[in-house]
C-alpha cells in the first residue's frame, strides 16, 4: 500500500460512526427506559425506530426497562437503578420520569417526550440550547386542549357546560386544567372540574359528573385514571368521552385529539441514534411535536345516539367502527 492509501485507510477507521466502531469491538449500549406505569407503551414502535436507524435490538443495543408500578418512589428507586448500571442514555417518556432521571444522573444522557414547559420545570436551560443532560420531545398540550375542547363544541354546538375529570395528585394535571378553562372560558362554556385522588373516589365523582348535567367530559391521561376503566363508566354514565391521550378512544371513549405518537417515539430514536453516535444533548435543541391525530370512536357515537358532523368526519386519522 502507498502512504495516501495507508493514510486514508487510517482515517477512514477513526472516521467511522461510533455504532458501527461498537459492532466492530462487540460494543452493546445500554438503552434505559424509565416507565411510570409499567404499561410499557410506545416500546415497541421505538424498538421498530431503532431498528429502522440500523440498530440490532440485542446486539447493538439492549433495553433496560424499568416500571415505576405508577408508585413515585417506586420510579425513582429504579431511575438510581439505571444510573447505577450505568445505562448510556435514558428514554423518559413523560414528565414524572424524566424528573426522576434527572435527580438520579445529572451525567447520563436522557432523552425524554410529552413534557410540558421543559424551561419553566428546570429540565433544559432553553429549547434552543438545553445545556445540560437532558433533550428530546416537548409537549403541545396547550394547542391539544383547546383544539379538543373546540371540536366538542362542533359535535355539541348547543352545550353550555363541560366536565373535567382531573387527578389531583399529578401535578401535570395542574397545568392541563387551566389550559382546559381557559379555553372553556373563550368558547362561552362553562367547565365543572372534578378532582379524584384517590381510586375510590372516581365512580361516585361519576356519578356528581352526570348529576351536575355536563354534557361531555374530558379526562386527561393519567396512571390512576386507566382508560379502559374510565371510558366503561363514561359509557355507563352516558357520557361522551374526549381525550388528548389515544388510550381513551380505542377503549370506548368518543373522541381523541392527540400527538401521532408514532412521529414523536420515531423522532426520540433519532435522538437517541445521535446521542449514541457522539452529539452532546447539551446542544440538540428540544422539539415540539409537529404531527397530530384525530381518532373518532364511530362505535361509541352510535351507542350514545351523537351524530359526528361530517366536517370532523373527513379530518379523522383513523375512525373506529
Amino acid at each position: 500500500m502507498n502512504r495516501r492509501g495507508f493514510v486514508t485507510a487510517a482515517l477512514g477507521a477513526v472516521c467511522l460512526p461510533v455504532p458501527v466502531r461498537a459492532q466492530q469491538t462487540g460494543k452493546t449500549y445500554r438503552v434505559g427506559w424509565l416507565d411510570y406505569s409499567s404499561a410499557a407503551e410506545n416500546l415497541g414502535i421505538f424498538r421498530q425506530a431503532m431498528g429502522a436507524r440500523g440498530w440490532i435490538d440485542g446486539k447493538t443495543f439492549r433495553i433496560e426497562y424499568r416500571g415505576g408500578e405508577g408508585n413515585l418512589e417506586r420510579l425513582s428507586a429504579v431511575a438510581a437503578q439505571l444510573a447505577r448500571l450505568p445505562a448510556d442514555i435514558i428514554v423518559a417518556p413523560g414528565t414524572p420520569e424524566v424528573q426522576a432521571a434527572r435527580k438520579a444522573t445529572g451525567s447520563i444522557p436522557i432523552v425524554m417526550t410529552g413534557i410540558n414547559d421543559p424551561v419553566e420545570r428546570g429540565l433544559v436551560a432553553s429549547l434552543a440550547r438545553p445545556g445540560g443532560n437532558v433533550t428530546g420531545l416537548a409537549s403541545a398540550s396547550r394547542e391539544l386542549s383547546a383544539k379538543l375542547l373546540s371540536l366538542l363544541r362542533e359535535i355539541f354546538p348547543r352545550a353550555s357546560s363541560a366536565a373535567v375529570l382531573w387527578d389531583s395528585t399529578d401535578p401535570e394535571h395542574h397545568l392541563l386544567l387551566g389550559y382546559f378553562q381557559a379555553t372553556a372560558r373563550a368558547l362561552g362554556l362553562s367547565l365543572n372540574a372534578v378532582q379524584v385522588q384517590r381510586h375510590t373516589e372516581v365512580e361516585p365523582a361519576f356519578a356528581a359528573i352526570r348529576k351536575q348535567g355536563s354534557q361531555m367530559l374530558i379526562v386527561p391521561s393519567s396512571g390512576m385514571l386507566i382508560p379502559r376503566w374510565i371510558a366503561d363508566l363514561a359509557l355507563q354514565h352516558g357520557l361522551p368521552l374526549a381525550s388528548t391521550s389515544p388510550g381513551y378512544a380505542y377503549e370506548g371513549g368518543l373522541m381523541t385529539y392527540a400527538d401521532d405518537w408514532h412521529a414523536v417515539f420515531d423522532r426520540a430514536a433519532t435522538f437517541v441514534d445521535r446521542i449514541l453516535k457522539g452529539a452532546v444533548p447539551a446542544d440538540l435543541p428540544v422539539e415540539l411535536p409537529t404531527k397530530f391525530k384525530l381518532i373518532v370512536n364511530a362505535k361509541t357515537a352510535q351507542t350514545l345516539g351523537i351524530t359526528i358532523p361530517l366536517s370532523i368526519m373527513v379530518r379523522a386519522d383513523h375512525v373506529i367502527e
